[in-house]
């Protein structure tokens, strides 16, 4: 008798070391499956977000014909010169930002909202800090021209074209003038881009 109780012992310990082997082999093959399920969509994520990165570069780095390009520079020129025109002989005044008088900080600031719908500083020591410098005979339509007209004091303007820009300056309001004035020219200080045109 006591030897079948024995045998009885023995063999339940048996089904019990054998039911918990199997239920590790099980365990340890489903975590092994569902790693390499990870490692599958992981990596078909990545291949996903990569094509999807790259379609979205070549729509941003679609570039205009030349025909397109010309027309979309005649249609940004025709706005600025709207715009220009509802402020042409506005007299200058320092600290001005209304047609009674307007400074040349408050009217870049004004046409910059009013044609590419964009928000600068107020004034022309927050505007030199923005965008990237650009060579004088590289300068586009929508730059900003910057001179240093004193110890302190600072203009800025908004080149169009041949040396061209307009401003609110103290002599005339605002104007169009040129670079290669003695005046401008003697006082330039830099050229920034804000915009691509």
């Amino acid at each position: 008798m006591l030897y079948i109780f024995r045998i009885i012992i023995i063999l339940s310990a048996f089904l019990s070391w054998y039911a918990a082997a199997s239920t590790t082999r099980t365990t340890a093959h489903t975590i092994v499956h569902h790693s390499r399920i990870h490692h599958h969509y992981l990596h078909q994520n990545k291949q996903q977000g990569h094509t999807l990165h790259h379609k979205h570069y070549l729509r941003k780095s679609h570039h205009r014909t030349k025909s397109q390009e010309r027309r979309h520079v005649r249609l940004v020129k025709r706005k600025i010169f709207h715009a220009y025109y509802g402020w042409k002989g506005t007299p200058y005044h320092f600290g001005g930002s209304s047609h009674r008088g307007i400074d040349c900080s408050a009217f870049v600031m004004k046409m910059y909202r009013q044609v590419f719908h964009q928000d600068l500083p107020r004034t022309t020591l927050g505007q030199v800090k923005l965008g990237r410098r650009i060579r004088k005979d590289h300068a586009k339509l929508g730059d900003l021209v910057f001179f240093k007209t004193g110890r302190n004091e600072c203009h800025v303007g908004i080149y169009l074209s041949n040396g061209d820009f307009m401003n609110s300056a103290s002599s005339r309001g605002v104007s169009i003038s040129n670079l290669h004035h003695v005046f401008w020219k003697r006082h330039f200080w830099q050229i920034r881009r804000l915009v691509a045109i």
